[in-house]
């Protein structure tokens, strides 16, 4: 009778490794892998507590990374303690198998179970590396007798497929850092480093696609190009600082006078801006300009070089209803002539190009 109980112990033992074997090749995400091994040792064995803890050895702790239990414990996913502290931490630290059938009596027990009385710690290795402990406890004093092979044999099972996991893990964090980094730079690379607006390779792309969004609506697409009134004497008067800083209170201002609508403001170069205007006639952008226009006016930036004595803007527009053909000089020309044109009739003021009408060869009408 005795040894028929124990053929059939024994194949229970080798029938719930096998499990637990499979679910190590088939899981990749360390945590799920965990839970369902963890599941496993509670529903085959019956054992009231039973949990595994990943080791962070630049933390210097371990970390609850799956558990059940049918008794009240202060343990959750995400629990952690420094290495060394309690039967696991002492585990981690050492990287040797504790079996304590009285916990009373060990000197480094911690009570999370409150009423704890055996408690049995394997660590998992791979390569020397303690990477993990798979913990039982019981509220009976001798629980786990004869049950520390069994629980070093899944130990050694999963301590390959842990490690895949971490590196896949570290190796998808890695990908995640990688994409934002190469977010950040694409950002910076589209980046006016001075003012923080949109930089000039920015704005060429801006405008070929606002053109090509355009054409298919059939809607019209206006431009400014803004300049700056007297920045050259301003510069040399006050210094390259100040021009700097000047040209960043312009750029601020515009970005906050065109806040919250489709315009798309970028630095053109130098003292130079450009504003695109998707789904805006002639008319209402060269009321959007003369906005902007008067709000940087308004500021009263100082400046003793210019007539007013203050620093002003010029601005130039134009608009048109691209065809397929059209290209980026078939807007930024006549937007460019009209700056000039209101720069030549005496500055701090807007000046409208006639209507582009634009075939499919981006030829004016």
């Amino acid at each position: 009778m005795d040894r028929g109980s124990g053929e059939i112990g024994v194949m229970r033992q080798l029938a719930t490794l096998n499990r637990i074997a499979r679910i190590a090749i088939q899981d990749l995400a360390l945590r799920p892998m965990l839970q369902r091994i963890v599941d496993i040792l509670h529903d085959e064995f019956g054992w009231e507590f039973v949990a595994c803890a990943s080791v962070d050895l630049r933390q210097g702790q371990f970390v609850c990374e799956a558990l059940r239990s049918t008794v009240a414990t202060e343990i959750v996913v995400g629990y952690h303690r420094a290495l060394g502290s309690g039967i696991v931490g002492e585990c981690a630290q050492t990287g040797r198998t504790i079996d304590v059938p009285d916990t009373s009596k060990h000197p480094n027990f911690v009570d999370t179970l409150h009423g704890s009385g055996s408690e049995l710690c394997v660590p998992v290795i791979h390569d020397g590396e303690v990477l993990a402990v798979l913990n039982a406890e019981s509220r009976s004093i001798g629980a786990f007798e004869g049950q520390r092979a069994l629980l070093e044999t899944v130990a050694d099972q999963i301590a390959g497929a842990i490690r895949i996991a971490n590196l896949l893990d570290n190796l998808q964090k890695t990908n995640v850092q990688l994409r934002d980094a190469y977010a950040k730079l694409e950002g910076l690379s589209r980046t006016d480093d001075l003012t923080g607006v949109a930089n000039r390779r920015c704005f060429d792309i801006w405008l070929d696609k606002a053109l090509a969004d355009a054409a298919l609506s059939g809607r019209s697409l206006a431009l400014m190009m803004i300049d700056v009134d007297h920045f050259k004497s301003f510069n040399d008067g006050y210094g390259h600082l100040a021009g700097d800083g000047c040209l960043q209170q312009v750029a601020t201002l515009l970005g906050y006078v065109l806040e919250g609508t489709q315009a798309r403001l970028a630095r053109y170069g130098g003292e130079e801006f450009v504003v695109i205007l998707p789904d805006t006639d002639r008319d209402s952008a060269a009321a959007i300009a003369e906005r902007l226009r008067l709000a940087i006016q308004a500021r009263e930036f100082e400046n003793s070089f210019a007539k007013s004595g203050f620093v002003t803007i010029s601005i130039g527009v134009a608009a048109c209803r691209p065809g397929a053909s059209t290209d980026a000089e078939c807007l930024i020309a006549p937007a460019d002539a009209a700056l000039y044109a209101a720069k030549r009739s005496g500055r701090n003021r807007v000046r409208v190009a006639p209507d582009q009408k634009l075939g499919l060869s981006g030829v004016a009408l």
